[in-house]
């Protein structure tokens, strides 16, 4: 019993001062993969989000902005995909959503989505490039 009592007590002292160590240096190390695709020309915000639509990291000053952006990307990526595997092409690996003053990209990185938000006039081929090497990244920070 004594042995027992020790035992949980070393992993209840471990799990206490590494995991919000470890989930810390994620989070920031999240943080920085979306700060640095805004140094894109022409990008103007980005985030990472669950495809639960859950916001992991974002560069949107408003919060709320973020959580609803997040919300519509996960859904709008889950029904794309949904149909993409239907029509038989497969999963869905980005998308592009066009409007009048700009585009919303969004990419599978791991099990989360990646979202850039940019103006209209940007070089949407550099931006997708940047956002494979953030992918990358994003892998490599999530080791599952």
């Amino acid at each position: 019993m004594l042995l027992a009592r020790a035992v949980f007590n070393h992993i209840a002292l471990a799990w206490f001062f590494v995991t919000p160590y470890t989930a810390r240096t994620k989070g920031q190390a999240m943080r920085r993969i979306v700060e640095d695709l805004i140094r894109v020309e022409g990008v103007i915000g980005s985030l990472l989000v669950g495809k639960d639509g859950l916001v992991v990291a974002s560069t949107l000053l408003d919060d709320e902005d973020a959580e609803v952006l997040g919300a519509m990307s996960a859904a709008v990526f889950g029904e794309i995909n949904k149909a993409t595997k239907r029509i038989g092409v497969g999963n869905l690996v980005d998308s592009i959503i066009d409007a009048q003053d700009g585009s919303i990209l969004m990419l599978e990185a791991k099990d989360l989505i990646l979202v850039v938000i940019t103006q209209r006039m940007v070089n949407l081929g550099l931006v997708k490039m940047e956002m494979r090497r953030a992918s990358k990244r994003i892998s490599e920070a999530v080791p599952i």
